[in-house]
């Protein structure tokens, strides 16, 4: 099944959360989905819900080869213990990733296929079907190795600290499955999202794999630009780990006046609104709750500077689209944001980084950052992010997958050390 030459590529593409009018999982996996079709027809296989939006898009693009696949995940247990338990959703994953194999072998059984991708969910703990189709294949980018700075673990809390251990417990075992080892082993073109994720991965992976980071080809709808205001815009969810805590301090710490904005919900909301009356800060900080997408980018492009805490990210989502909307950020200099920013961001002026520490010193930095971007806005409303830059670097890696030579490879010696926590032996 591989390509020839002269003729029409096809691309089967695995994204269970894709869509041009969702949230910002849903953004990075239609970005990857457009990028891929620069270089052909791309069979973009997505949760059912998916689809309409998809359809509506291209319809309205008659020069996009895109063809929306829905695939539902089979009933079971999986469906009504996704919304009850926290992260239960990976079990409606895992199921409709079953489908989607089904669904894959069928496009492979019809029509050659040059390339074969699996955008999302991009776990390196989960094996895909994509190396099964006879095709090159893309496993990647993948994500989910990337941990709390030490110093940084007490504005975790209670909560946070647990879900944290249960999660490095659960990820340890399923990242040394067979079914996911082969699946690492047997892809064409290995991509992690960020450098954190090479340290999870066996070493001869890890040895061939490139990083990039999905969150980049993140598209944003025209916003107009509004006339900046002087409070601070946080826009991640209310989890321990997107740090709205270290929010909190650093608001503590920003020039008095300075109003912190909440525009997202979360299980964390009720102990800031206890820290809120803690530090002092009544009537300095709102709780909008989850506000509607098109709204969120309206107050990112009215923010004084739109903050981005998080302690375990490898992605970056939303701060792409912050930059994209030529907004000013304040961001925890820390795995997959850090990276986006010193690789990608044009405009240093406008994306200061604050590296990890004690929490007291971030906090003070961070608070020094907002006060210098309200004192002197930027006057520059564009984007300062290369878009077109990381398109073409995305495309690149996939044309290299299809073809014969081997795609670069880091060097083993320089690889990030192994993590100091206890690990399962391999499989």
């Amino acid at each position: 099944m591989s390509g020839s030459s002269g003729s029409a590529r096809n691309i089967v593409m695995l994204a269970w959360l894709a869509a041009p009018d969702r949230g910002s999982e849903w953004a990075a996996g239609w970005g990857m989905a457009r990028a891929a079709a620069r270089l052909g027809r791309v069979f973009l296989l997505v949760r059912p819900d998916c689809a309409p939006a998809i359809r509506d898009f291209v319809a309205s693009r008659r020069d996009l080869p895109i063809e929306a696949v829905p695939v539902e995940s089979p009933p079971g247990l999986h469906r009504t213990a996704a919304p009850r338990l926290p992260k239960a959703y990976f079990l409606d994953y895992l199921a409709w990733l079953r489908a989607a194999r089904e669904a894959a072998l069928a496009i492979a059984a019809r029509t050659r296929v040059d390339l074969a991708v699996h955008a999302a969910l991009g776990c390196y703990w989960l094996p895909s079907p994509v190396v099964e189709l006879g095709a090159p294949s893309v496993w990647g980018p993948v994500g989910g190795a990337t941990r709390t700075p030490p110093a940084l673990l007490s504005v975790l809390g209670a909560r946070g600290l647990f879900e944290r251990a249960v999660e490095r417990a659960i990820l340890g075992v399923a990242g040394r499955l067979p079914a996911t080892r082969r699946t690492m082993r047997r892809a064409d073109l290995v991509l992690v999202e960020c450098r954190a994720n090479l340290a999870v991965l066996p070493r001869d992976v890890a040895a061939r794999a490139r990083i990039f980071n999905r969150a980049v080809l993140t598209e944003v709808p025209a916003v107009p630009p509004r006339e900046r205001g002087r409070f601070v815009l946080f826009p991640s969810t209310l989890h321990a780990r997107k740090g709205p805590m270290l929010a909190l301090e650093a608001l503590r710490e920003a020039p008095p006046g300075t109003e912190l904005v909440f525009a997202n919900e979360g299980p964390e909301e009720a102990r800031l609104r206890r820290k809120v009356v803690e530090l002092g800060l009544e009537g300095r900080v709102r709780f909008l709750g989850r506000v509607p997408r098109q709204r969120c980018f309206e107050l990112v492009r009215e923010a004084g500077c739109v903050l981005f805490a998080g302690t375990n990210e490898d992605g970056g989502c939303a701060l792409v689209e912050a930059m994209l909307l030529g907004a000013p950020v304040v961001v925890l200099g820390h795995s997959g944001p850090a990276e986006i920013v010193e690789r990608w961001g044009t405009d240093p002026s406008r994306a200061l980084l604050v590296r990890p520490a004690a929490a007291s010193q971030v906090a003070a930095e961070m608070g020094e950052a907002i006060g210098r971007l309200l004192a002197r806005p930027p006057r520059a409303q564009d984007p300062h992010l290369d878009q077109a830059g990381a398109v073409l670097a995305f495309t690149g890696l996939l044309e290299a997958a299809m073809a014969p030579i081997p795609a670069e490879r880091v060097e083993p010696e320089s690889l990030p050390a192994r993590p100091a926590e206890p690990v399962l032996p391999s499989l």
